[in-house]
């Protein structure tokens, strides 16, 4: 693959084309970003010490924000299981992690939401880290995508040629053929990281310092083809942000978690243009994280705001990800839909990843797979709105949670908004 076009070469390009494709179906697009290992705190919407998320900071204030959503687990697998199912791991058959030695994945008798769109005529594409078996049928081409691109798994999951950041950083791959096994249990020398477009891995290992460009041009891509051929479209964009390794091209000197992070909302706000572009109003746009911040990684974790699990800490806990406490699986989450969700709302509702399979097939005019339980539900009233009620809290044992800091009002809301 060459070098991925400038963003602002790219976008030019594709908002030109756009605005002289077909209108799709008069169904509504969707578009899910899902960002891995994001702390509730890392959104400025959420956590007014966060500086650098202007582009999400916008979309929250141009859409609804979501103050009390949970990802259906604390780790990576049997989250986005959860999410593309609607079904918690118990029910889908993944509770722990794939790992690059797995030969399984996600069930092949689960139906995912990729699925469920397609036949009822969406384009459909999975762009980002799958996660969910890649081998055989297990792979996202088989799983209800027409398209994919991306990574089969975390991308500390692999060498790379560029590295970036890991505490302790991880070194590139072998130069000769004969690899070396790792010193360090965080770092995997054996197998150079792919990317697959489609069955065909087109770089090997990757180039982490150009994976946000390809990833934004693959998008690009798919979005135009799919409203030239007058269809509605699904993307699932899994991001690599913010798991380590933090690649930020140049270095920083200082603030890598800061640069990286403005790295990912400068993303995120290209896909909304793209989202807006001669259509607004015609896609949905959902943003979430699959689970809280990997703490471990010390400076280089995401920041939990007032879910600091001070309690939770004294009696040998741990608020981050990995754990049932809540800063393990609380996360950002943001809808965005002008027309139709309402603008500057923050809701307090209990969501879900869970919801999205649910919401977005009633969206679609679809209909849920028959004989099977689903624990997710239909929250399009609280998407528009018309509700603000989500599932229903069970009264837990223990001491009650501490205090949120004055700056927050009832619920771990900005009063301000910011």
């Amino acid at each position: 693959m060459g070098t991925p076009a400038p963003w602002s070469v790219l976008l030019l390009a594709v908002l030109v084309g756009l605005c002289t494709s077909p209108v799709a179906q008069g169904k509504p697009n969707f578009i899910v970003i899902l960002a891995d290992d994001l702390g509730w705190g890392d959104l400025g919407a959420n956590w007014a010490e966060t500086k650098e998320t202007p582009h999400l900071d916008e979309l929250a204030a141009e859409g609804t924000r979501f103050v009390d959503f949970h990802s259906a687990a604390s780790t990576c697998s049997p989250s986005r299981a959860s999410l593309l199912t609607g079904r918690l791991g118990v029910r889908n058959g993944v509770t722990h992690n794939f790992a690059i030695s797995s030969v399984g994945g996600l069930p092949l008798n689960e139906t995912t939401l990729a699925e469920v769109l397609r036949a009822a005529g969406y384009s459909t594409a999975a762009i980002g880290k799958w996660h969910l078996g890649h081998h055989g049928h297990h792979h996202p081409i088989f799983r209800g995508f027409d398209y994919y691109f991306g990574i089969p798994y975390s991308h500390d999951m692999g060498c790379t040629d560029t590295p970036g950041y890991n505490v302790p950083p991880c070194p590139p791959c072998p130069q000769h053929s004969a690899a070396t096994s790792p010193t360090n249990k965080d770092c995997y020398t054996d197998v150079a990281l792919p990317l697959f477009e489609n069955l065909t891995i087109i770089q090997q290992p990757v180039d982490l310092s150009s994976l946000v460009e390809q990833y934004m041009e693959a998008a690009a891509r798919f979005i135009q083809q799919a409203r030239d051929s007058s269809r509605p479209f699904f993307l699932y964009l899994a991001l690599a942000h913010m798991h380590v390794p933090l690649q930020i091209a140049p270095p920083p000197d200082r603030g890598i978690y800061g640069a990286a992070l403005r790295e990912m909302d400068a993303l995120v706000g290209h896909v909304k243009h793209l989202a807006d572009s001669c259509g607004k109003g015609s896609t949905l746009l959902w943003f979430t994280g699959d689970n809280g911040p990997w703490m471990q990684k010390c400076e280089l974790a995401g920041r939990l705001g007032p879910l600091l699990g001070a309690w939770q800490r004294a009696q040998g806990g741990s608020p981050a990800k990995q754990t049932t406490w809540e800063g393990g699986h609380r996360v950002p989450a943001l809808a965005y839909w002008p027309g139709h969700v309402p603008a500057k709302r923050s809701s307090h509702a209990m969501l879900s990843t869970l919801d999205v399979f649910p919401t977005l097939v009633a969206l679609a005019g679809a209909t849920l797979p028959p004989n099977r339980r689903f624990d997710g539900m239909d929250v399009s009233p609280v998407l528009f709105g018309l509700s603000d009620v989500g599932h229903k809290r069970h009264s837990g044992v223990g001491p009650p949670s501490p205090a949120l800091p004055a700056c927050l009002g009832p619920g771990g809301d900005p009063p301000d908004g910011g």
